[in-house]
């Protein structure tokens, strides 16, 4: 844990001491671990890098996030808030649930990281909603209740969340300023026969591929994460933490070609609802490198 999150912890843990006791709804559970593994890295505001997105960018994802979703989360009876932390540089993302409110904490440090683009944060914004609204499988432990595990949301955040967020773009334009590996190219037009539905599916591959780039360089993989080059390893129990890197790239392509609409709502009981699993589906389903379906 960096010094910058144990502060943000102890805070935490500071409000529940103060407050659990007359106001027990309004104790903070925070995923401490965070949208990337605990690193050192800090990106402070100002500092010239290559890469990343401005701060109006990073406001206009919020903004949009914000626009799409807060009527979701009134439906469940509770209210979103995302906590736009530009000039922290710490490069990760969190969730953290209060009482009835859904916390996102984006930090301006990982949006100025090399490898971060629009498409790359929208995900990461997208994967912290997905902690709150991904639904089954819940991560172990005390706040297994609310939050979607690591693999989890970030399935949501590319069969759901991305596609609504990216269907309010010209999407033709921007896909033909990206260089798309062809791998993801060729599942997104085998998957999808209406064009848009093809290019949301692309833009969701290369949102996948800078956030995969974002893990390598944070844990110094020596293996490059390629769309052609997925993890063959199956797991025997559901791995609730970060999945290795080329395994979460994985779960990227496979939520953008799963073909369940993203207006279908997942279930907080059984994954198969509002997804592709196994054996129903041969592409789209959940990557058994960090998932053992029951």
């Amino acid at each position: 844990m960096t010094k910058s999150t144990m502060i943000r912890a102890l805070s935490g843990v500071a409000l529940v001491a103060t407050l659990g006791f007359t106001f027990k709804s309004q104790q903070v559970q925070e995923l401490c671990h965070g949208f990337v593994p605990e690193n050192s890295m800090y990106i402070p505001e100002g500092l010239y890098t290559t890469g990343g997105i401005s701060q109006d960018q990073f406001n206009q994802v919020m903004d949009r996030v914000e626009k799409i979703f807060t009527r979701d989360v009134e439906g469940f009876g509770d209210k979103l808030k995302i906590n736009r932390l530009w000039s922290d540089g710490t490069v990760n993302a969190s969730a953290q649930k209060s009482g009835n409110t859904r916390i996102l904490n984006m930090y301006g440090g990982l949006a100025r990281h090399k490898a971060i683009g629009v498409e790359g944060m929208a995900l990461v914004v997208c994967h912290e909603l997905g902690h709150h609204n991904g639904g089954a499988p819940k991560s172990a432990g005390w706040y297994s209740t609310w939050a979607t595990n690591e693999g989890g949301s970030d399935y949501f955040a590319t069969s759901k969340c991305l596609r609504r967020f990216f269907a309010e773009d010209d999407n033709a334009a921007i896909v033909a300023g990206l260089t798309i590996d062809p791998t993801a190219k060729a599942g997104c037009e085998s998957q999808f026969s209406n064009l848009q539905d093809q290019l949301i599916c692309l833009r969701i591959s290369e949102a996948g591929q800078q956030v995969a780039n974002l893990f390598m360089d944070l844990s110094g993989d020596s293996k490059p994460p390629k769309y052609n080059t997925p993890d063959k390893s199956v797991v025997k129990r559901t791995n609730d933490a970060h999945p290795a890197t080329q395994c979460r790239l994985d779960t990227y392509l496979a939520g953008a070609l799963c073909q369940v609409r993203e207006t279908e709502v997942p279930s907080d009981t059984d994954y198969k609802v509002a997804s592709c699993y196994t054996p129903r589906d041969a592409v789209g389903f959940r990557p058994l490198c960090w998932f053992a379906p029951k």
